[in-house]
């Protein structure tokens, strides 16, 4: 079963597609000014990956799905277990995450396997680095994010800078 707080419709500002956020149940990062820190109080719903996947899917506006809203690398396996499904059934997904990339890739390594459409907006919310740069349609809140678009594991880079 997946854990989450909440699916938030038709998101436009978040990936570079329109897509279904999927929020995470916490983040221990507690960074200053979290636009995000009003979710923790939110009920932890449950659902299996397939069930979550049919709600965004119904909606035939969505391309695909956004890991966002807390931190989903406190939660790896469901993470991927969404990826997972998401990517089988042709939706693209977006991971929002404030660690590092090779933080990330080190706590949730098997991330290299999975192979679609996928995204990977990276980096620690710093209120005192606005930048408000744009990647792929995607605002980062300060200049130290960025966004990665993940390829194959038989490629050079796991990941290509954009």
């Amino acid at each position: 079963m997946i854990r989450y707080l909440l699916i938030e419709e038709e998101r436009f500002e978040d990936a570079p597609f329109v897509g279904a956020l999927v929020c995470a149940i916490s983040c221990p990062m507690n960074c200053k000014n979290c636009f995000n820190k009003h979710l923790k109080g939110l009920e932890v719903k449950k659902a299996s990956a397939e069930e979550i996947v049919d709600t965004i899917k119904r909606n035939p506006f969505h391309e695909g799905m956004i890991l966002g809203g807390l931190e989903w690398s406190e939660q790896p396996d469901e993470m991927l277990d969404l990826a997972r499904e998401a990517v089988s059934r042709d939706l693209k997904v977006m991971i929002y995450t404030g660690l590092t990339i090779e933080q990330f890739l080190h706590k949730v390594p098997d991330i290299r396997d999975l192979r679609g459409d996928i995204y990977l907006k990276y980096g620690a919310y710093h209120h005192d680095l606005p930048g408000y740069r744009s990647r792929y349609g995607v605002q980062l809140a300060s200049r130290n994010q960025k966004i990665l678009q993940y390829r194959s594991r038989e490629e050079e880079y796991w990941f290509r800078a954009q």
